[in-house]
C-alpha cells in the first residue's frame, strides 16, 4: 500500500486550459484526496484546490510589447523548471498550450516525473514532425478529438480518446430547434454574432460582423442580430465599436443565444463546436495580419497538413461550412458569404442536419466525463487511486 503523499504538477497558460485543468483537479481529488496539487495556471485551478505558483492566464495578457512578452515567458519557464527540480513531482499534467508545456514536460522528465498530456497538441494539423517530440516527452496523452487516438498511436505515442470536455457541460438542445423555414420565408432571422473574447480579436472582427448585421437587417427587416460576449470587458468593447447601431449585446449567455438562433457568424475556435451542437449553420472567420497570411501560404502542405482550419470541417473531413481563414479583414468577403448562405434554404437545412449528426456522438450521457477518464489515466501512471 502506498504511504508517500503524491505530488502532481499541472500547467496551463490560457483561460480555457485553466478551466479544463480545474475540472481535472477535482476529478483527481475524488480519487486521491491526499495528493498535493501544485502548478502554474489561473484562478479556476486555484479554486479547485491547486497551489498556483504563477498565473500566466492573467499576467501574460497584461504585458505589452514583444520584448516584454519574451522576457515574461522566459522567466516563467526558468522559475517553473526550478520549482519542479525542488518539488520532484511524481506526475506532470500539461494542459493544452504546447508553446509553454513542451518546455515544462521536458523539465518534468528531467526531474523524474511521469507526464500525462491532457488535450493533445494538434500535431496532426501543424508541424506534424512534432509527434516524435510528443512521444519522447510524454508517457500518455489524453485526446479530446476522436481521430487523434488512432493518429497518435500509429506514430508511436501512447494515447487515449477521453472525450471532449465541452460536451460534458453543454445543455440539451431546445426541442424543437428554431424553425429555419419560418425564418427563411418571414425574414425573422435570429443571428448569433461570436466575435471573440480578446481585445485583438474583437478589433479585428467586430467591424466586419457589424457590417454583416447591417446588411442582414436591410435585406430582412424582421431580423435580429445578437453579439454574444463572454465577459463584460468584451461587451464594452463591442458596444463601443457598434456606436449608434442598435445591436443587441448579451454578456455571459453565449449558449442561450446559440440555442435561440438560426445562424451564426463566428470566429474560429471551440465556440464553433458549441454552435454545431445547436445545429447552427455558420460562416467561420478569423483575421490574420499580412505576415501571418504569407506564412500560412508558405506553410500550406509543408507545416500545415490539414486542408481545413475550423473544427467542424476538420471533424467532418470536408467543407461542411464556409471558413474564411486566413482572412485579410475586408468586410465584403464576410458580408457576401453570409448573404449567400442565408439565401440558400436547401444548404441551411442540410447543414443543420449534418452538424447535428457530427456532434451527437461527441456527447456521451451516462458515461464518465472527459476529466474523469483523464484522471484515471493520469493516476494510473503513478500507481492508481487511493482505495
Amino acid at each position: 500500500m502506498r504511504t508517500r503523499r503524491r505530488t502532481i504538477f499541472l500547467s496551463a497558460a490560457e483561460a480555457s486550459g485553466d478551466e479544463h485543468a480545474a475540472h481535472l483537479i477535482r476529478a483527481i481529488r475524488r480519487r486521491d484526496g491526499s495528493a498535493r496539487l501544485v502548478g502554474v495556471g489561473g484562478p479556476k485551478m486555484a479554486a479547485a484546490g491547486c497551489e498556483v505558483l504563477a498565473d500566466p492566464t492573467q499576467q501574460a495578457s497584461m504585458i505589452h510589447g514583444p520584448l516584454l512578452q519574451l522576457r515574461y515567458w522566459h522567466r516563467l519557464v526558468r522559475d517553473t523548471r526550478r520549482a519542479m527540480g525542488d518539488l520532484r513531482p511524481d506526475l506532470h499534467v500539461p494542459v493544452d498550450s504546447p508553446a509553454l508545456n513542451w518546455h515544462l514536460a521536458d523539465a518534468a522528465k528531467r526531474a523524474g516525473a511521469k507526464v500525462f498530456y491532457y488535450i493533445a497538441p494538434q500535431v496532426w494539423a501543424w508541424a506534424p514532425w512534432r509527434v516524435k517530440k510528443l512521444a519522447r516527452l510524454t508517457d500518455h496523452v489524453g485526446c479530446i478529438l476522436p481521430f487523434e487516438q488512432r493518429y497518435l498511436r500509429h506514430r508511436g505515442v501512447a494515447a487515449t480518446y477521453v472525450g471532449h470536455p465541452l460536451f460534458d457541460t453543454l445543455p440539451d438542445r431546445p426541442d424543437p430547434l428554431p424553425d429555419l423555414l419560418d425564418a427563411w420565408t418571414s425574414g425573422r432571422w435570429r443571428v448569433a454574432m461570436l466575435a471573440g473574447s480578446r481585445r485583438g480579436e474583437l478589433r479585428g472582427h467586430v467591424p466586419a460582423f457589424l457590417q454583416a448585421a447591417r446588411r442582414i437587417r436591410e435585406r430582412w427587416g424582421g431580423a435580429r442580430c445578437t453579439f454574444a460576449a463572454p465577459h463584460e470587458e468584451a461587451a464594452r468593447a463591442i458596444r463601443r465599436a457598434c456606436g449608434a447601431d442598435e445591436i443587441d449585446v448579451v454578456t455571459g449567455r453565449t449558449r442561450d443565444v446559440l440555442a435561440d438562433s438560426h445562424f451564426a457568424l463566428t470566429v474560429s475556435g471551440t465556440v464553433t463546436l458549441e454552435a454545431a451542437w445547436f445545429g447552427l449553420p455558420m460562416v467561420i472567420v478569423y483575421r490574420t495580419i499580412g505576415p501571418l497570411r504569407l506564412g500560412h501560404r508558405l506553410a500550406k502542405g509543408w507545416m500545415l497538413r490539414t486542408p481545413y482550419l475550423s473544427l467542424p470541417n476538420i471533424l467532418a473531413g470536408r467543407r461542411l461550412v464556409p471558413e474564411l481563414m486566413p482572412w485579410n479583414g475586408n468586410p465584403r468577403a464576410v458580408v457576401d458569404m453570409t448573404m449567400e448562405v442565408l439565401a440558400d434554404l436547401g444548404w441551411l437545412v442540410e447543414t443543420r442536419q449534418a452538424l447535428l449528426d457530427l456532434t451527437d456522438p461527441l456527447r456521451r450521457p451516462g458515461e464518465p466525463a472527459a476529466s474523469d477518464r483523464a484522471a484515471e489515466l493520469a493516476l494510473g501512471l503513478v500507481g492508481g487511486a487511493d482505495r
